[in-house]
């Protein structure tokens, strides 16, 4: 076979073949060496700032459940007051009550 029975097919469907070989080999190459390793820095970056808003997220919530545990014991100790307050009236109560029969 020579050059010019060969040149058809270099010029057509086997020069069409090569450059297909050729682009697929450059995207390939251009995705495993600069879009893969872009895409894990971006993930990365995505995943550490989850992580920071978790624990924010987490912080504000133990710092509410602390408010929350104070406003109960200041509660209780509300409660118990006025108890003993109401207690000491109704002792008051019951004593000029009973005086005065």
């Amino acid at each position: 076979m020579s050059v010019e029975a060969l040149a058809p097919y270099l010029a057509g469907p086997g020069a069409a073949v090569l450059v297909l070989l050729l682009v697929g080999a450059g995207v390939y190459r251009l995705v495993v060496t600069w879009l893969m390793p872009a895409t894990q820095a971006v993930v990365d970056r995505h995943m550490t700032e989850l992580e920071r808003a978790g624990q924010r997220h987490e912080d504000a919530v133990s710092r509410h459940m602390e408010h929350i545990e104070s406003m109960g014991q200041r509660y209780d100790r509300l409660a118990d007051q006025h108890s003993m307050e109401h207690r000491a009236i109704l002792e008051a109560v019951q004593s000029l009550g009973h005086g005065s029969q």
